[in-house]
């Protein structure tokens, strides 16, 4: 039977108790209340003699050990249910956070549920590290790319990074997940012919400046299409924004304007129909990105349209999707590269770029204006015949 004594020269009781395998063990209870103690050491040996149970669930041993306290405590102990959890979680972590961010988490926590069936609704504290890599497996054997699987993991590991946190759990059961090596797969940028055929067959629409805003100014489609007026300063020759992917560190991007998209933008402001609308792009500017009547589908037959390959990887098997190797995002690529090749340091291309590394943006912060528009101002001008 279970017992507890004193160690000399300590003030918390220590339980001794039979483990799992039928010795004795002892473990220290962390209190200097007696009674308190003694319930510790009777609550440990009940749950060892679960453990000596030939394969026994974690349903078994959760439902033990929560008998035994309520037998010696007199307090009924609380379940937090897995998929109760989930949803706590998801509502704690969308504040902040944009809708298309919560969107992946909440994909990825209802898969993870519904993975689990009806384990899910056990205790928290019974799923295991082994549940969460059955999971992360069956993403990869379904054919999903390494690094969407990857991120998968991320997202279940801050699931129950916060449930430690919070002290539900003991530890996090997905911080040991074995994954395959990440297989990145780049954006290809465009050449200067390929923009040239982008800007002719857009001229006139608000696919042209989308395209030029990419192109001198590393802008991503969402961040082009949507960027506001109040956000130029043509007389000071900058477009001072917030990216929407960093959107939520509330850091603001400060872009040089590059001469070919200085006359464009003065014209196009010069057109201005009365009352001006807020938005560069109007047309664009209320369109979702993703689907298949988004943005990245409509650049995509702008591509088509103006004949220009996107190298397609293909389909993936299973799950995957295909891949392309060039999308408005090669634009970003195109302008990075330029500079690049044009022999602009790294720390300005960066921060030209709205690089997210924080410790590489805090070297070059100090950059002024005219330092990072003598840098754009070397990128050759798309809309001369000569320039290749």
């Amino acid at each position: 039977m279970a017992s507890i004594y004193r160690r000399d020269g300590s003030v918390f009781w220590m339980a001794r108790f039979k483990a799992p395998g039928g010795g004795w063990t002892a473990r220290s209870t962390k209190t200097t209340n007696q009674a308190e103690a003694r319930k510790l050491a009777y609550l440990w040996e009940g749950a060892g003699a679960t453990l000596t149970l030939e394969s026994p669930t974690g349903a078994q041993v959760d439902k033990v050990v929560r008998s035994l306290w309520e037998q010696f405590t007199g307090k009924r102990l609380e379940l937090t249910p897995l998929s109760g959890y989930v949803e706590t979680w998801l509502s704690n972590t969308a504040k902040g956070r944009s809708p298309k961010t919560m969107s992946r988490y909440r994909k990825v926590a209802e898969d993870f549920v519904e993975f689990l069936g009806e384990r899910a609704k056990l205790d928290i504290r019974s799923i295991a590290g082994a549940d969460v890599q059955a999971f992360v497996n069956a993403e990869a054997a379904a054919g999903k790319g390494s690094t969407t699987v990857a991120l998968n993991a991320k997202i279940l590991r801050a699931i129950f990074n916060a449930a430690f946190r919070s002290g539900l759990i003991e530890k996090n059961p997905a911080a040991a997940l074995e994954l395959a090596p990440i297989e990145q797969e780049e954006r290809e940028p465009f050449t200067v012919a390929e923009v040239r055929s982008l800007l002719r067959k857009a001229k006139g629409t608000d696919w042209e400046t989308a395209v030029l805003l990419g192109a001198y100014g590393g802008f991503r489609l969402g961040d082009a299409c949507t960027l506001r007026w109040e956000c130029v300063d043509l007389k000071a020759g900058v477009i001072e924004f917030t990216p929407q992917k960093t959107a939520r560190k509330k850091k603001r991007l400060r872009v040089p304007i590059h001469p070919t998209l200085q006359a464009h933008l003065e014209e196009l402001a010069a057109g201005q129909s009365a009352p001006p609308k807020p938005e560069v792009c109007p047309t664009l500017a209320s369109q979702p990105v993703g689907g298949r009547a988004g943005l990245s589908r409509a650049f995509m037959d702008l591509m088509e349209d103006a004949r220009v390959s996107n190298k397609s990887t293909g389909t993936r098997e299973g799950l995957g999707r295909a891949f392309s190797r060039k999308s408005f995002h090669s634009l970003r690529h195109f302008a990075v590269t330029t500079l690049a090749n044009l022999g602009v340091a790294q720390d300005v291309r960066q921060k030209i770029a709205g690089h997210a590394d924080q410790k590489m943006t805090e070297r070059y912060s100090h950059l002024a204006d005219a330092t990072l528009r003598a840098a754009v101002e070397q990128m050759p001008d798309v809309l001369k015949k000569g320039n290749k």
